[in-house]
């Protein structure tokens, strides 16, 4: 740098260094006394390639305590020369910047041209490489690095100034680790060391990026965010920016390529960023869950590189480094991660390395500064809940860790231009990058996509997942540019997809360092072997690969190698993988199909975390096929997996990390998930048989678990023995120590309540949930921000128990206290607990109603629908039941309300969703489908359609007769209520016998139920006798008719005082006997019921 000084006649100078083409940074105080009417004030030259200077305009400059920079760019219409290392910034990123985070000293090197190395007779500067140190502490009050350097150095020429004079404004450089150098300040002062060595002082890098307008300018010049990056840990993070090398069209779809301009997601930054900078400062984590291509890698990138620029550490934990040891067998050096700052990392694929994971937080969970750990997951599961061996801090952090689901980018309920506006954004982006991709032709892509029209189905909820959207406009381009791929209308987009890249796996297979001439099918097979198995190293590769079908043996070694050079690994990953993941899982799965002896030779060829990652991108495959809507393939993968594990053992640590991996609760891979978590319980009882002390725990965890899973199978008696036997653990541990296993003893309590009270067991049910409630409270009173959401769950648990015995009113108020409870943690993180609050609504709901409290009831079922409807359109795999559930109440509100119509067409939707559940799953939703159908059956007669309500009331009775036999104290109380409904409708149709009939079986097994628990079945014996009177007065039996409404209005008036819903059926059951009484004769009597009637009418609002 050359500054023509004002006033002087002098040129001044100093360094520089090139951050982008035309762009070079430089220490302010170099530029000081310009003179601007000189004809060049300001010129750079570089020296290795001749001593031509180019004139240059000051774009920022800055010269405070903190900060002495400038950037000067060099003006156009002149020769300029770009370096080869700045000439593509399309594809590669530029200049990295660090922050060292540490307080060790750290090596760095700075090169400039100081006066120490001016030349005596010709003047002429040449270039010094200064090595040093910064300790980190050393000036950090002034906001400044200062570099020592003991190596030494002669005076110079004599002169004003010092030795160091010009080497201001040279940059300070530090290894990242990856070949390559952070920037982490630039040289500013001399501080004249006396001792022999030297010290200069350096502006930060943090200091320069904290500068919006600094940051501006540089992605004006690069297009490029510039992000600080943590220096001594750079080898434990993914670099900030990639190289976007897009060798294949499906390389623009990575996450980490950045190719589609990050979409606004204001709401969720915010809530992230107030959760990292709320709170005590001490270690928090969050999880973000959301299926894959949702966009939470971006999310988690936009955060961190926001929060580096306000003083932040940040960073992304590498994907390669897993649950096994490196390559060389040395463990992750953690210790470079302590630092005094904030510090936020990001652990993306959490799910898959669990051990990780925990060795991770026992480091972190020492600090006692500010930290918090942001967890990506497809979802959650027992990666998060399961123990792992880690210490009791370690598990409760992860157990207590709010869990958040990603929503769509662009929702489908939302604007449809806003959609529309988002394809053609992503159109335009990709196109831009397109002629990078050596694989395809010439071609005006960025016209083509001004051309594109978004696909008509845009509005559908598959679109909303931010991938799905970006993969469909690059499909598009790619099938309207010159040369698409045969594909038939309506194939998956990710087929299509890969119709493209068989093209890049042909032409680079045919190469001659490969010289692998293999039919396409023998290739995309390679390909999956890669993508399901993955390797760490050549070896591990080598062995999969053998089990390749059609690769001859001469061809293991090159097709390895091929598949090594075709998706690179990382730095401890032999073989990469096809991008993005979603694509992988489809080609993995469909392979899998195709070629039917694979799976079993993948698997007993591969290491442990091959055989879990095999099961894992399989599982992931099926969730994403249902997702797609393409059911039968998900249905073909699950089975193809399940007979294969039926008859080839896996490793149990294999077994350990694929179940954990699942997610919970997730009906599609509900047969999975208990084959493996049976499995993981096999083994865990026999290790707590040989070592009970450090094996109970991990017993009752896989016990508990398997308990879950059981009952979501629809084996409830399994699930209830399970979970008694997990009980009896943990409450053993928790009597040795409390706070330690007192937390898990209530949980299982908890879930040992419902499977009772699903065989029947109602007693013993609220029994054990009012102890797990009692624990809970304790807990929350002592910690509630840790304990609170256990507690709202066991109250809600216990709402449902207190209802079932017939204490209605304490079931109202226990419900009302879980939804208060509920509401406030939603208020603050609606992402992790509107999933708990929809469901304590529907309960609540249902107690509403029963109270009388019908408006409130209504509104309270609409609120539950509302949130389970976007939850389920967000993930239809975890959330359609409970939405089916919330319909199905919906619609007895709204038939309660008078609004018939609308409450036929949404008990419709209730059991058409629970007609495709049971289909798949019968002994886990064939009692909800049941219900659902009884319920339609009423609103369909009390809307004139009563053929329909007659058959309707016909199937759930079957069912619900069926399951009865199997199950009686659990299902006969279902079966009454719809052989009551059932009885109705027969007698509406004429078909008085069968009416009789049925009612009469009704009112005989609520007769028998309501002598035991009178309370819970008095009303509903109340019902079925008001229905056999109606069937009775049909047939003529008036005398016995007139018994029957006796008995159910003393029934009625027994209860109304505690449920006052009872009120308007004792209003009919007395119309009913005013008129048998009139048939009799007995017009006195007939007349006082009438009396009574008058003097006590329904509430306006009533409509039965």
């Amino acid at each position: 740098m050359r500054v023509s000084k004002a006033g002087t006649g002098r040129r001044g100078f100093g360094s520089g260094y090139l951050i982008a083409p035309r762009l070079v940074l430089t220490a302010a105080h170099v530029l000081e006394g310009a003179d601007q009417a000189a004809r060049a004030p300001v010129t750079v030259c570089l020296p290795d390639t001749g001593g031509r200077e180019f004139s240059a305009t000051v774009r920022w400059q800055r010269s405070d305590k903190k900060v002495d920079a400038a950037l000067v760019e060099v003006t156009d219409g002149q020769d300029w020369q770009v370096p080869q290392s700045l000439a593509d910034l399309l594809t590669r990123p530029p200049q990295r910047y660090g922050l060292l985070i540490g307080t060790r000293p750290h090596p760095v090197t700075a090169t400039g041209f100081p006066r120490l190395q001016k030349g005596s007779e010709d003047g002429r500067r040449l270039d010094e490489q200064l090595t040093g140190s910064i300790a980190p502490g050393t000036g950090a009050l002034a906001g400044r690095y200062e570099i020592t350097s003991t190596t030494p150095t002669h005076e110079g020429p004599a002169g004003s100034g010092t030795r160091w004079s010009g080497m201001s404004g040279a940059a300070l450089l530090a290894d990242d680790g990856y070949g390559g150098d952070m920037l982490c300040g630039v040289v500013r002062r001399d501080r004249r060391a006396d001792t022999g060595g030297s010290r200069l002082t350096a502006t930060t890098a943090a200091n320069l990026l904290a500068d919006p307008n600094f940051r501006t300018l540089i992605t004006e010049h690069t297009g490029w965010d510039p992000v600080l990056e943590p220096v001594e840990p750079a080898t434990l993070l993914t670099p900030a920016a990639v190289d976007r090398t897009f060798r294949s069209p499906a390389a623009l779809l990575r996450a980490d390529a950045q190719a589609v301009a990050f979409h606004s997601r204001d709401r969720e930054l915010d809530d992230l960023r107030t959760w990292c900078e709320s709170g005590p400062p001490a270690i928090s984590v969050r999880v973000l869950t959301g299926p894959g291509g949702q966009g939470k890698t971006r999310l988690a990138r936009h955060l961190t590189d926001t929060l580096s620029w306000a003083g932040w550490a940040t960073g992304h934990v590498r994907s390669d480094l897993t649950d096994d040891p490196a390559i060389d067998g040395t463990p992750p050096d953690f210790t470079t991660l302590n630092t005094a700052l904030p510090l936020l990392l990001v652990l993306d694929y959490a799910e898959t390395r669990p051990r990780l994971l925990r060795r991770l937080i026992t480091h972190l969970h020492r600090s006692r500064h500010r930290v918090r750990l942001l967890l990506l997951a497809r979802s959650d599961g027992q990666w998060r809940t399961g123990s792992f061996q880690a210490l009791p801090d370690v598990r409760d952090l992860l157990e207590e860790a709010p869990v958040v689901g990603l929503g769509p980018l662009t929702p489908a309920d939302g604007h449809a231009q806003d959609r529309h506006d988002t394809f053609r954004q992503a159109a335009g982006d990709l196109a831009r990058l397109l002629p990078q991709v050596p694989t395809l032709p010439a071609h005006d892509w960025t016209a083509l996509a001004g051309t594109l029209r978004p696909p008509a189905d845009l509005h559908n909820p598959g679109y909303d997942n931010a991938l799905t959207l970006q993969m469909t406009a690059l499909v598009a381009l790619l099938q309207h540019g010159p040369r698409p791929a045969d594909t038939p209308p309506g194939t998956p987009p990710e087929r299509t997809l890969l119709k493209h890249e068989e093209r890049f796996w042909e032409a680079s297979a045919t190469t001659p360092a490969y010289k692998l001439a293999l039919p396409v099918p023998t290739l995309g097979a390679a390909v999956a072997t890669a993508a399901l198995c993955g390797a760490a190293t050549r070896d591990e590769a080598l062995r999969v690969i053998t089990a390749l079908p059609g690769l001859p043996e001469h061809q293991h070694t090159s097709a390895t190698a091929w598949l090594a050079s075709l998706y690179p690994g990382g730095r401890d990953r032999y073989w990469g993988s096809l991008q993005p993941d979603r694509v992988a899982e489809y080609h993995a799965s469909r392979t899998i199909e195709e070629h039917g002896n694979l799976l079993p030779s993948l698997l007993i060829a591969g290491t442990p975390a091959q055989q879990a990652q095999t099961v894992t991108t399989l599982a992931r495959a099926a969730i994403a096929h249902y997702n797609g809507g393409r059911t039968t393939d998900s249905e073909h993968v699950l089975h193809t997996l399940d007979t294969v594990l039926g008859t080839t053992p896996l490793d149990h640590q294999a077994v350990q990390t694929s179940a954990a991996a699942l997610p919970y609760p997730s009906r599609i891979t509900a047969p999975l998930a208990l084959r493996l978590t049976s499995l993981l319980a096999q083994a865990n009882q026999q290790l707590a048989h040989d070592n009970p002390a450090a094996f109970e725990p991990d017993l009752a965890r896989s016990l508990s678990n398997l308990g879950s899973r059981l009952a979501e199978a629809g084996r409830r008696e399994e699930a209830l023995t399970t979970t008694e036997e997990a009980v009896e653990i943990r409450r053993r541990l928790a009597a040795d120590d409390p706070a330690a296993f007192e937390p898990d003893l209530a949980d299982s309590l908890s879930n040992l309540g419902i499977w009772l009270s699903e065989v029947g067991r109602r007693e013993e049910a609220l029994t054990t949930t009012e102890e797990a409630v009692q624990i809970c409270r304790r807990l929350a009173a002592d910690d509630p921000a840790t304990f609170e959401p256990r507690l709202a769950d066991s109250l809600t648990n216990l709402g449902g128990r207190l209802s079932e015995v017939g204490r209605r009113e304490e079931a109202l108020t226990t419900t009302e206290e879980a939804v208060q409870i509920c509401r406030r943690l939603a208020a603050d993180d609606p992402a992790t607990f509107e999933p708990k609050l929809a469901a304590v609504l529907s309960n609540l709901g249902v107690d509403l109603s029963a109270a009388g409290r019908r408006e409130e009831a209504l509104t309270t079922a609409e609120e539950a629908v509302k949130i389970r409807r976007r939850l389920a359109a967000d993930n239809p795999a975890v959330y359609e039941p409970d939405l089916a559930r919330s319909l199905s109440n919906l619609g007895i509100w709204l038939a309660e309300a008078g609004r018939h119509e609308k409450a036929v067409t949404t008990a419709e939707e209730a059991v058409e969703t629970y007609r495709r559940l049971a289909a798949d799953n019968p002994a886990a939703f064939e009692h909800s489908f049941a219900a659902a159908l009884s319920n339609l059956g009423v609103h369909l007669s009390e809307a004139g359609r009563r053929e329909e309500a007659l058959t309707t009331a016909e199937e759930a009775v079957q069912i619900r007769r069926r399951l009865a036999a199997d199950n009686p104290a659990a299902f006969e109380p279902n079966l009454a209520a719809a052989l009551t409904n059932l009885g109705k409708h027969l007698s509406a149709a004429g078909r008085h016998e069968e009416a009789l009939t049925t009612a009469e079986e009704a009112v005989q097994i609520r007769r028998r139920l309501a002598a035991d628990n009178p309370a819970a079945f008095e009303p509903n014996l109340a019902d079925s006798l008001s229905v056999l009177a109606l069937t009775l007065m049909a047939g003529g039996e008036l005398l016995t008719a007139l018994s029957a409404t006796r008995e159910a209005e003393e029934l009625y008036r027994r209860h109304l005082g505690t449920l006052p819903s009872v009120f308007p059926r004792l209003h009919g059951v007395l119309g009913s006997q005013a008129q048998l009484l009139d048939g009799l004769g007995h017009q006195q009597e007939a007349e006082q019921v009438r009396r009574w009637l008058e003097g006590n009418p329904l509430p306006p609002d009533s409509h039965d």
